[in-house]
């Protein structure tokens, strides 16, 4: 395919995706600019050198066009598709190691793919607050980074940033935030409140925050739930299902085993008590999930007897499973 029929296919698309548009002139004047050093060249190879496949075309193109479309900064003479409804989620720690689209970034993070589902089949579109670029749209091309917001926890090393918005990234979200609104748009806010808290009160009045499910494991199964009620209820009513407060479940009593102490029956709750008197200290939140599936093991605590001979101990103290060769 030649450059001249990849414009041409461009445009097609970009008419077809902006149907209200007349002509998205300044779009089209951008790309005659762009592509006039690559005049000559097969356009597949454009593509390859950039790790783009073909069918993020258009993602490419408003990229190309508008480098600014970070900031929101875009023409007013330029008007997309009027989105009545749109969500953000936050940026996911598992990412891809090399340039793409936001969407393909993320998408290691089983959390992101399951709540991608949710919002492709109940939002008009969906964006991502990104502690390193702001709000984005997730077709924008952008680099890989190591960048984070967690409270407590810090990585000069890696540049990871943690603590809150990184200077001036605040500011230009609530910039974002007040363009969106300024075009009609009803946003919801699907993230943890690390990520919403620091706004300004009078923007959080402005959006929709949807209350992230609790616990460890908890947002794909709420979200994949969420994303089959749409099928049969309305938005409203899947948004609380996504936000309820989870059921504590009722844990029995059992043995326990370890190498280094005696066999013990009960609950994890009255094992952490037992040793805890003896002045013998284990991470209770991990015991507890142990009955409830999450681990297999806590401090070389086990409840599957089996797993006993598997169990060792690091250098640092630390309790693995040998892996089944």
């Amino acid at each position: 395919m030649t450059v001249r029929e990849f414009k041409d296919r461009l445009t097609e698309e970009l008419r077809t995706k902006y149907k209200k548009d007349s002509r998205p002139t300044p779009i089209l004047d951008r790309l005659d600019l762009h592509l006039k050093e690559f005049e000559g060249y097969d356009s597949a190879s454009i593509i390859n050198e950039k790790n783009i496949q073909s069918d993020v075309y258009l993602s490419m193109l408003l990229q190309i066009c508008y480098p600014s479309r970070i900031k929101m900064d875009i023409d007013e003479n330029y008007q997309p598709i009027t989105k009545k409804r749109i969500a953000i989620i936050s940026c996911k720690r598992r990412k891809q190691d090399y340039t793409c689209s936001a969407d393909e970034m993320y998408s290691p993070s089983p959390g992101y793919r399951s709540q991608k589902e949710f919002l492709i089949k109940g939002y008009d579109d969906y964006y991502i607050i990104s502690s390193e670029y702001g709000i984005i749209h997730h077709s924008q091309i952008i680099e890989p980074y190591d960048r984070a917001i967690k409270i407590g926890w810090n990585n000069p090393a890696k540049d990871i940033y943690i603590g809150g918005y990184k200077e001036g990234l605040l500011e230009q979200i609530e910039n974002q935030l007040q363009w969106m609104k300024s075009k009609g748009w009803e946003i919801d806010f699907h993230t943890s409140k690390t990520y919403f808290d620091p706004l300004l009160p009078e923007t959080k009045q402005k959006l929709n925050y949807i209350k992230q499910p609790q616990g460890a494991g908890a947002i794909i199964p709420r979200y994949e739930e969420a994303t089959n009620m749409l099928d049969t209820k309305p938005l409203e009513e899947c948004l609380k299902s996504i936000g309820r407060k989870s059921e504590k479940p009722v844990e029995s009593k059992r043995w326990w085993y370890h190498q280094d102490y005696e066999p013990f029956y009960g609950t994890s709750g009255e094992l952490w008590g037992n040793y805890k008197k003896q002045g013998i200290e284990f991470d209770g939140a991990n015991l507890r999930k142990v009955p409830m599936g999450g681990y297999k093991h806590s401090t070389g605590w086990v409840i599957d007897k089996y797993l006993l001979d598997k169990l060792y101990q690091t250098n640092s103290g630390q309790w693995r499973i040998k892996k089944s060769k």
